[in-house]
């Protein structure tokens, strides 16, 4: 099967993709991750497909033409056991061949006004993705581009968009994004609350959250427009980060190492002089924790390090060691307190 010509309603239509959407098995996986892999460029019909046999609840199952003229008949054999036996007649058989057919039409004019109508509303619907605390996914837009969406985020765009060549998303939270780039360079948009950001093809990471934007540049060339009126646009370059809120009267940008700010992708929480109260915040944006200082010092702690953002009980160990604090959980509230009263003057590590 050359799947590598399929358009969205080829792929709607084949029973080894539904099986695959429906039900699938390791082998199903298997074959469409490696196919995927060679074909990128398909990534886009693939999901258009997948959403439209997930819309119109396909069947994988559905009998085959030759078993549902079997089963047909085996319905009629029955109905008629049922009362006086009777020899069809030629106008009876062609009759009932008629009628055969005619179903057979009138359920094949069916699912193609369902498939149309459905392909037409997924076309041109806007999607909305949204992650919970803790919880982080990985998509692609129709355009192919990978974007991955770190917890309590929210990603939205229209199909319609990336249908009429206008790449554009917005933004609220944290999402790392691996843009594809076109042959006739058109470009990507980010909008946040504070920034529009454009890009061609790149690798960029965007945190909107608390009134402010900020992006670290991976890869490629990023250009940001600010939303407010007569701020000049900023050109960024790989290792820039960017940070700005509306209050701001010009952006804040030096230079970093971005595998400190993309380390959450890999399920890894970094630390570079990191304070107390910035690490608080980010419990509080990607966990849903509310965080208390019963000592205003311990906020203005600093702390270096790493932990696994998938257990968290890692990170609370450092930060009681290394500060010599006790951080007490109480439901979604977390009290950080020194655990003597004079407590240790210990630099920041």
């Amino acid at each position: 099967m050359d799947y590598s010509r399929y358009q969205v309603e080829d792929f709607v239509t084949d029973a080894f993709f539904i099986k695959w959407v429906k039900s699938p098995g390791e082998e199903h996986h298997a074959f469409w991750n490696a196919w995927l892999s060679k074909h990128p460029d398909a990534r886009a019909r693939v999901e258009e497909a997948r959403q439209i046999v997930l819309l119109l609840d396909i069947k994988e199952d559905a009998p085959p033409d030759g078993k549902f003229l079997e089963i047909w008949e085996r319905i009629n054999r029955e109905a008629a056991g049922a009362g006086e036996h009777r020899i069809p007649t030629e106008p009876a058989i062609r009759k009932h061949l008629m009628l055969t057919w005619s179903y057979r039409i009138a359920a094949s004019l069916l699912f193609v006004a369902l498939f149309a109508g459905s392909y037409y509303y997924y076309s041109h619907r806007t999607i909305i993705v949204v992650t919970a605390y803790g919880e982080s996914r990985t998509l692609f837009l129709p355009d192919s581009t990978k974007v991955t969406l770190n917890s309590n985020s929210r990603l939205r765009y229209s199909v319609a968009d990336f249908s009429n060549r206008k790449r554009a998303v917005s933004l609220q939270g944290e999402a790392f994004f691996a843009v594809l780039h076109k042959r006739n360079h058109q470009n990507f948009l980010v909008h946040t609350g504070q920034l529009h950001i454009e890009v061609l093809g790149t690798k960029f990471d965007v945190n909107s959250r608390r009134g402010k934007t900020r992006v670290v540049l991976q890869e490629g060339k990023v250009r940001l427009d600010l939303e407010s009126e007569g701020k000049t646009a900023v050109i960024m370059k790989p290792g820039d980060l960017v940070e700005f809120a509306k209050s701001d009267k010009a952006p804040v940008k030096k230079t970093v190492d971005p595998d400190n700010y993309l380390s959450w992708k890999d399920n890894r929480l970094v630390f570079s002089s990191t304070s107390l109260i910035e690490i608080a915040q980010m419990l509080e944006d990607n966990y849903g924790y509310k965080v208390i200082f019963e000592n205003e010092e311990i906020a203005k702690r600093k702390f270096t390090g790493s932990s696994s953002s998938e257990n968290l009980e890692e990170l609370f160990q450092k930060l009681s060691l290394v500060f010599d604090v006790t951080i007490q959980r109480e439901s979604n509230t977390l009290i950080i307190q020194y655990t003597k009263e004079n407590p240790k003057q210990l630099s920041p590590s």
